[in-house]
């Protein structure tokens, strides 16, 4: 199998995925029995993923894990799943977060799908591993406010409170976006010119 079928079925999982995360989003809670393990779905989907970054090579997931891959797929088994949908409850961590991550695996999806196109992926896997890509960093678990540049230094110079095993937006203006993609698909097809994955948001609003 070569690369571009790899991105295909990379690019199915992953809107696959989002979709059925969004529909069982752990603070949108239904009651219904075992609902705290979520769909055994979105582990398959989330080992479908890992296995294509994987497949696609060291560049292309060092990419990915710098968007944020392994926040928004954080887990491959229904052990972790409900560690992660406890965590997620008790943090209130909005949705938008891993929107936001996800919209931005999915243009660099389609970024790597262009370059293939143009038969240059030796070129993709000399590209540093930040280049037009926004770090994971943005998002953290603690308590205390970061400012935007403090989000933005390296990993070792930002406070110790500051953790990046799991998430919470510390960017407004990340959350806003989403909100207004949201709304924007909902009410035109406009949306769904900038990524797969805005349009998989009319799953959340019920457009």
């Amino acid at each position: 199998m070569g690369k571009t079928e790899i991105l295909d079925v990379f690019q199915a999982a992953h809107d696959d995925y989002f979709r059925v995360m969004l529909k069982h989003y752990p603070s949108f809670s239904t009651g219904k029995i075992f609902e705290e393990f979520g769909p055994s779905e979105l582990c398959d989907l989330a080992i479908q993923v890992h296995a294509c970054a994987i497949a696609l090579g060291a560049s292309v997931r060092n990419r990915l894990l710098y968007l944020g891959l392994d926040l928004l797929y954080p887990f491959d088994n229904p052990v972790d799943m409900y560690n992660w949908r406890v965590r997620v409850k008790a943090e209130k961590i909005d949705h938008s977060t891993y929107a936001s991550i996800a919209i931005r695996i999915d243009a660099e999806l389609k970024r790597l799908r262009q370059v293939l196109a143009f038969g240059m992926d030796g070129t993709y896997d000399t590209l540093p591993e930040d280049t037009f890509l926004v770090s994971k960093q943005r998002y953290s678990l603690s308590e205390a406010k970061e400012t935007p540049r403090e989000a933005d230094k390296p990993l070792q110079q930002v406070s110790q409170n500051t953790h990046i095993e799991t998430v919470n937006v510390h960017y407004p203006a990340d959350a806003q976006a989403v909100s207004k993609l949201e709304k924007l698909e909902k009410e035109t097809t406009i949306g769904s010119n900038f990524s797969n994955i805005v349009s998989v948001l009319k799953t959340l609003i019920g457009g």
